[in-house]
């Protein structure tokens, strides 16, 4: 009986084991299942991710074909159209060398046409006034299209009141702006835009070059007189430099221009020697335009 019981105890285990170990295998082969279905789920949602992405590659490929068939033919058109241009530009450069040539050709006979300076003096004579004080009269120009003028100090010291007379025979209210005394240079000032004239570099002043003397020596005539440049940067005791000219400087000339072929300004004429024929000074440009920048400046902070 004991022998038999143990064989009955034997089976239970045994059915038991089976039992538990079937149980395992099946839910094994559950999980198996399930993460195979998962995982043929995952593969078939990237294969359609990957055929969209295909798809949108394929298309983005075909508008890149496009675009560089588009491109190849733009940069075509564009080398013909450089082509074109280089031959217009070549044409253009030309006409333009022999407009040149010809202009140069026309300033040319200007210059000799008008070596008497009377064109020079038909454009200067608009920038050219007549100084008018209650104590003295001479002259000045415009410097500035604003309507900043320069004339000699010593036509202003001491005045109490001031005008200008234009070339046309208008007269104008003026403003004293500044001076510089040792120079003897003083700035005035109307309200209006104006012609001007324009000053050379004194490096530039020959001795021999011919120079013409705009002024007012006769009240409200304007005059001019021609003559040549004697010296250039003679120095008197203040250290002011001058050009020496043999242009004779009247009472009524101070602080006009002195002019020359090309209608620049090289000095403005300031004094004589008396006792001498045709020894005039004016006040060499390169200072004035130093004097009238300063003063302008130091009334405009």
């Amino acid at each position: 009986m004991a022998k038999d019981f143990t064989y009955v105890q034997h089976i239970v285990y045994a059915f038991i084991l089976v039992a538990a170990v079937s149980s395992v295998l099946i839910y094994d082969i559950r999980t198996a299942q399930q993460t195979r279905s998962a995982l043929t789920q995952e593969v078939s949602r990237l294969q359609m991710q990957i055929d969209a992405t295909k798809v949108e590659l394929q298309a983005t490929i075909d508008a890149l074909r496009q675009d560089t068939s588009k491109l190849q033919l733009d940069i075509q058109t564009k080398e013909q159209q450089i082509q074109s241009l280089t031959g217009d530009l070549a044409d253009v450069r030309q006409q333009s060398e022999e407009q040149v040539r010809e202009l140069q050709e026309k300033v040319s006979g200007l210059k000799a046409e008008f070596s008497d300076f009377s064109g020079v003096i038909e454009d200067a004579l608009p920038a050219v006034v007549s100084v008018q004080t209650n104590l003295a009269e001479g002259s000045g120009f415009f410097v500035d299209s604003r309507g900043y003028i320069v004339t000699n100090y010593h036509v202003i010291e001491g005045a109490t009141a001031a005008s200008i007379i234009t070339s046309d025979g208008d007269a104008h209210a003026v403003t004293i702006i500044g001076f510089e005394r040792n120079a003897d240079i003083a700035i005035l000032k109307i309200d209006e835009t104006v012609p001007f004239l324009r000053f050379v570099d004194s490096d530039d002043v020959r001795v021999g070059e011919k120079v013409i003397a705009v002024g007012n020596p006769g009240g409200l005539d304007f005059t001019v007189t021609q003559g040549i440049v004697s010296a250039v940067d003679r120095l008197d005791s203040k250290g002011n430099e001058y050009v020496q000219i043999d242009v004779p400087i009247n009472p009524g000339n101070s602080g006009g221009p002195l002019i020359n072929s090309d209608g620049r300004v090289i000095g403005v004429n300031t004094k004589k020697v008396s006792g001498f024929e045709s020894l005039g000074f004016a006040l060499e440009a390169d200072l004035v335009r130093d004097i009238i920048d300063g003063v302008i400046e130091a009334n405009t902070e």
